[in-house]
């Protein structure tokens, strides 16, 4: 298969499962690091991605599994010829922001809008989702 400009070979989809655990993130980050090598991205972006998707993680941790630790925490990844989605789901419910009390904290979500394109957050009854989205720069 050629690789030139008109032709772009991704890397098959990244599904990861792992424990609400902070102790995990570091595996999580190494895996996520050596598929975005696969889609030939600037190191900026990578950088990028991988910071805002470890912000989804930690939050998945800390708020969505803050009631039942160790639960599930599933990040999804996919490339398209010119784009990222990725997503970060918990089967629990994130607490709230309290700005006056917890003030040297809450920036991982704007962390996230600061990096991707495009950042989707779902709360329900069943868990958080966040789908987050990025064109490929070349």
């Amino acid at each position: 298969m050629c690789h030139g400009p008109l032709l772009h070979r991704n890397p098959a989809p990244l599904d990861v499962v792992f424990p609400a655990d902070s102790s995990r993130l570091a595996q999580v980050r190494s895996a996520l690091r050596g598929w975005l090598a696969q889609c030939d991205l600037p190191p900026y972006q990578v950088q990028d991605v991988l910071l805002a998707s470890g912000e989804a993680c930690a939050n998945a941790i800390e708020h969505g599994h803050r009631d039942s630790p160790g639960g599930p925490v599933r990040l999804s990844a996919e490339a398209r010829f010119d784009a990222l989605r990725l997503t970060i789901a918990d089967s629990g419910r994130w607490k709230a922001p309290r700005p006056g009390i917890d003030g040297h904290r809450g920036r991982g979500v704007a962390l996230m809008r600061a990096l991707m394109q495009q950042v989707t957050i779902t709360s329900g009854p069943t868990g958080t989702t966040v789908d987050m989205y990025t064109k490929i720069a070349r």
